[in-house]
Order: structure tokens, then C-alpha cells, then sequence
């Protein structure tokens, strides 16, 4: 069936809560209305984006001061020191498999399909505790503490800024999951599922630049 465009007149052009005038911009024409099946970009996800805008900075912050570290050693890593890249691998194939599963998720909520959208999240809170075990191996298995010598700090340092992210981020996960299930996101009513999936992302992209800092 196919949609046919109304013209804006003084009857159907928005009207203040308040009542009065209908809205217009500065030059006359209406004030533009959300498009049906598309959803406007809601604060919660906004003031995500601004979050992770701020604490890339961080993590900038710290990569920058690993290089100038590694740039004054004489050897980096020190002597005797070797990181294996098995469990650094199986990290970035689980966490770009949540990648997915997350943004589905997403998708399964937009349909207002909560079966789908609980599984989603369901099994991304799976993946995620797979990388927070791997990572507590890749702590035990170092050979090395945070205060045996600076590649340790750093070490410690930089897959624990990931492993903070990805616990906070499973905990977003988990309440969004009982709201999914108590029917709170519709095809237009999903903002604060978006947010969560887009934290989720940035922790997945903490976690590649991790990786990438430490073993590429």
C-alpha cells in the first residue's frame, strides 16, 4: 500500500504542549516530525557516544605513554619475558562473535521480537564472560606482576582497562536483558537498548586496540 504525502497546512503542523501557534522554523516552514519506522537518535545514546568520546581520550593517554615507554627501552619486552598470542587470539574471535550478537540483539528488538532479543543478549553475556576468564588466564599466566618491572605495569594496566569495560558493560547487558523481557523496547521505543549495544561496541574496539598495542 502506498503512502502518499500530506501537505503542511495549519491544520496538521505541530502544536506546542502548551497549546497556541503550531510550530514553524525561522523561515515558515513546519517544524519537521519523526519519520515513522526510523526513530530518532534518543539522549540515552547521545550521551554514550559523548562517554566513550571522553574516555578514548584515556585510553589514547595511556597507548601514547606505552610507546614513549617502549621507545626509551633498551629491550621491550624485557629479558625473558615472552606472551604467548593463543590467549590474545581467542579474546578477538570471541569478541568480535559478541560484535554480532549484540547488534542483534538490536535488530530483534526493533521487530519487537523479545524471544530473539533476550537470546541475543543472553548469549553476548555468554561471550563476554568467556573474554573476562581469558583475560584473568592472561594475568595468571604471564609469568610476570604488575610490579615486577614497567612492561608488567603496563600489561596489567591495559588489558585491565578492558576487563573493566567489559564488566561494566556485562552488567548493562543484564538489565537490559530483564527489561527486554518485561516488554520494554518497541520498533520505536529502543534508545536505551542502542546505547548499550553501542558501550558494548567501544568495549570490543577497547579491546582490538589493546591487542594490537600489546602483541601486533
Amino acid at each position: 500500500m502506498s503512502m502518499v504525502a500530506v501537505p503542511a497546512t495549519a491544520e496538521n503542523l505541530p502544536v506546542p504542549a502548551s497549546g497556541g501557534a503550531p510550530l514553524v522554523l525561522p523561515s515558515g516552514d513546519p517544524l519537521p516530525g519523526p519519520v515513522p519506522g526510523k526513530p530518532r537518535r534518543g539522549t540515552t545514546t547521545i550521551g554514550t557516544m559523548l562517554f566513550i568520546t571522553a574516555d578514548a581520550m584515556v585510553l589514547a593517554a595511556m597507548c601514547a605513554v606505552y610507546f614513549a615507554i617502549k621507545e626509551g627501552s633498551a629491550a621491550w619486552p624485557p629479558k625473558g619475558v615472552a606472551v604467548g598470542t593463543y590467549i590474545p587470539t581467542m579474546i578477538t574471535i570471541t569478541a568480535a562473535m559478541s560484535a554480532f550478537s549484540v547488534q542483534w540483539g538490536v535488530w530483534a528488538a526493533r521487530r519487537n521480537d523479545g524471544r530473539n532479543a533476550t537470546m541475543a543478549l543472553i548469549l553476548t553475556l555468554f561471550l563476554g564472560l568467556s573474554m573476562a576468564n581469558l583475560e584473568w588466564l592472561a594475568f595468571v599466566r604471564s609469568g610476570f606482576g604488575f610490579n615486577d618491572h614497567t612492561y608488567g605495569t603496563m600489561y596489567d594496566l591495559l588489558i585491565g582497562y578492558h576487563l573493566f569495560h567489559l564488566l561494566a558493560a556485562m552488567v548493562v547487558v543484564l538489565v537490559l536483558a530483564f527489561r527486554v523481557l518485561a516488554g520494554h523496547f518497541t520498533v520505536d521505543r529502543h534508545d536505551a537498548l542502542r546505547a548499550g549495544a553501542v558501550f558494548w561496541q567501544y568495549s570490543n574496539v577497547v579491546w582490538f586496540v589493546v591487542v594490537s598495542v600489546l602483541f601486533l
